[in-house]
Formats: structure tokens, sequence, C-alpha cells
């Protein structure tokens, strides 16, 4: 559900089409892998949108990458990492 990203970007922050289908894919994926406790607290939401949304404007587009990079700033966080594939 690429529209669950959206909010989470700025307006001043366009991206092509295919990357932000990518990056809501990532943002998706990232999701499943923390704890379903912490993932209803929008903070925690908030992190992985902001760290896929920083690799996409640094052009990582590639899903796996983004939501590699969002699930280890997760845990970084302290947040409970499930193993999701």
């Amino acid at each position: 559900m690429v529209a669950q990203i959206v909010p989470f970007i700025r307006r001043s922050s366009v991206f092509a089409p295919d990357v932000t289908l990518a990056m809501g894919e990532a943002y998706d994926r990232a999701l499943c892998t923390i704890h379903p406790d912490v993932e209803s607290r929008f903070v925690v939401r908030e992190l992985i949108a902001k760290r896929i949304i920083l690799m996409a404007q640094k052009g990582i587009v590639d899903r796996d990458q983004l939501c590699a990079s969002a699930a280890q700033t997760t845990i970084l966080f302290g947040v409970t990492a499930l193993d999701c594939a």
C-alpha cells in the first residue's frame, strides 16, 4: 500500500511513480519486520518512512535495500524485530 508512506513525504520532495512504488513496497515490508505491538506506534512508522525517503533521495531505489536499511534503523532505536521475509 504505497499510500501509507505518502503522508511522510514532504511536498518539496518529488519522486517518479516507480520510485514511489518501490518506497511504498519497502515501507510495507519494513513494517512486517517489527513486532506487531510496536508497529502501531506512529513514531516507529515515521522512523521507517523517513529512512526510506532519505535513502531514495540519495538515489537508492532497490526495494530490498530500502527495506533492509529501514529495518536496521529501527533495530538501532531498540525496536523489537521479527524474522519476516
